[in-house]
């Protein structure tokens, strides 16, 4: 009977695991990069780390612990509850994650369901905040356009896109200047993390943390 019972408790081991939230696990890679000391390597991690971000944003919050483990041989008789029975995940329920990243307000802006209104929110402040995490009535969490002007005055790059959009990066890596004409790069703007979105560059190797400013 022993024997059955951690045989029983060795096969549930990968599913208490999984239990994990993805969301905190990405968090904690950002987190993590900010003690790296080296700058380039720095730059590295975070770039590492946004890739993690976006797909982690949308998968359902683990559900929290109980105060008190059972014991195997409970867990093994406990009746197996149907999957269809779960309530739809909804895409803001891990409120722990948003406060760590905006304060316990969370992110405060409309819904996104157009081209148009993508990372509208940080216009009006003149691009100093963004919200980028998806929420429960965004339908559209990527945009692609061609770039029409750009500007490196700065170091950093202000893109001008020929939907009359105008985003601008924030920080990391200054890019300095682009060695292409406007019109030979395409566009993909994505939902970020801390408090920007992800702007990708065809023939471009680095990812930029950009907000919108028109």
């Amino acid at each position: 009977m022993l024997k059955k019972v951690l045989f029983i408790g060795l096969f549930l081991l990968p599913a208490i695991s999984a239990m994990a939230d993805p969301r905190d696990d990405a968090l904690s890679a950002v987190l993590r990069c900010s003690g790296v000391s080296d700058k380039g390597q720095r730059l590295a991690c975070y770039d590492s780390a946004a890739v993690r971000v976006p797909g982690a944003l949308r998968v359902p919050a683990a559900v929290s612990a109980p105060a008190s483990v059972p014991s195997v041989a409970t867990a093994a008789a406990a009746p197996v509850i149907a999957a269809s029975s779960a309530a739809p995940a909804r895409r803001h329920r891990n409120e722990g994650f948003l406060s760590r990243l905006f304060g316990p307000d969370g992110p405060n802006r409309a819904p996104q369901t157009s081209v148009a209104e993508f990372g509208s929110e940080s216009i009006a402040n003149g691009g100093s905040r963004a919200y980028p995490q998806p929420m429960d009535a965004d339908t559209i969490d990527e945009i692609t356009a061609r770039l029409v002007n750009y500007d490196v005055g700065s170091g950093f790059l202000v893109a001008t896109l020929d939907n009359g959009q105008v985003w601008r990066q924030v920080s990391g890596e200054p890019v300095g200047h682009l060695q292409r004409a406007a019109a030979s790069y395409v566009v993909t703007v994505s939902r970020g993390i801390s408090g920007a979105y992800a702007m990708k560059l065809s023939h471009f190797g680095r990812t930029l943390a950009v907000r919108r400013i028109r």
